[in-house]
């Protein structure tokens, strides 16, 4: 796994990346962590060596996002957090009958579980953070993926825009940042060769170059979440992904 080295310096700060085990999280926790950060990853899984990954060099905590309890009681023992990455992915109980399931995916589309509950959770946290820049919330695609669970792709991503446009410009009088990336490697964004920029609901969206990959993406999060980036809430970058 390889991490560009863009020059940040997050010494001093604790990153939370959800779903940090494995995929773009994991090579999202590698660059904070090269960066200097102490790094907090969570997971489905009871413990850190039934991943393939080595994840000894971060701290590692079990999180059910599907479950209200579950995120509570990581809230309650995770201490200050200074960046919030959301990288896990929507994972329903299987044992759930078919009512249970349904009800789940409307509470998370009304922010009951999942990234968006956990985010609100630490608000206050990621607030009071002394950092420069304030504290920092980046949403990914696997954010995303928990309003496609009751939504169509496009009304879905419409949804995902507009509430981080929303919170990203509440959070920003507050001292803290809400942006987020996209893979554009889903069917409704195609892939473009050059930067481009354009306004849709309140967020500039950046179009990279189709070899994007999920280094890239870990680049931008860096980006998003340092204070050379203080001035950006709200948005959301948009890059092809080929991973």
């Amino acid at each position: 796994m390889s991490v560009i080295d863009v020059g940040f310096d997050f010494s001093g700060r604790h990153v939370v990346v959800t779903g940090g085990a494995r995929g773009t999280g994991l090579e999202i926790a590698e660059a904070f962590r090269a960066c200097g950060a102490r790094v907090s990853v969570t997971g489905t899984k009871i413990l850190p060596s039934l991943y393939d990954a080595d994840l000894d060099r971060f701290s590692y905590h079990q999180l059910q996002l599907a479950s209200s309890e579950g995120i509570d009681s990581f809230v309650e023992r995770i201490g200050q957090v200074d960046v919030l990455v959301n990288a896990a992915g929507a994972r329903l109980p299987g044992a759930f009958d078919e009512h249970e399931r349904e009800f789940l995916m409307h509470s998370a589309r009304l922010g009951l579980v999942g990234p968006q509950r956990l985010t609100q959770q630490l608000r206050a946290r990621l607030c009071s953070t002394a950092h420069a820049g304030g504290g920092a919330v980046v949403h990914t695609g696997q954010s995303l993926d928990w309003l496609t669970l009751t939504l169509p792709p496009a009304e879905a991503e419409a949804e995902f825009r507009s509430l981080t446009a929303q919170t990203g410009r509440a959070w920003s009088r507050l001292g803290a940042r809400v942006n987020a990336v996209l893979a554009a490697s889903r069917p409704n964004l195609p892939a473009q060769s050059s930067w481009a920029h354009r306004e849709n609901g309140g967020a500039v969206i950046t179009r990279l170059r189709p070899s994007a990959t999920a280094a890239d993406l870990a680049s931008i999060t860096l980006f998003l979440a340092s204070s050379g980036a203080r001035a950006l809430s709200g948005q959301t970058f948009t890059a092809d992904q080929h991973v």
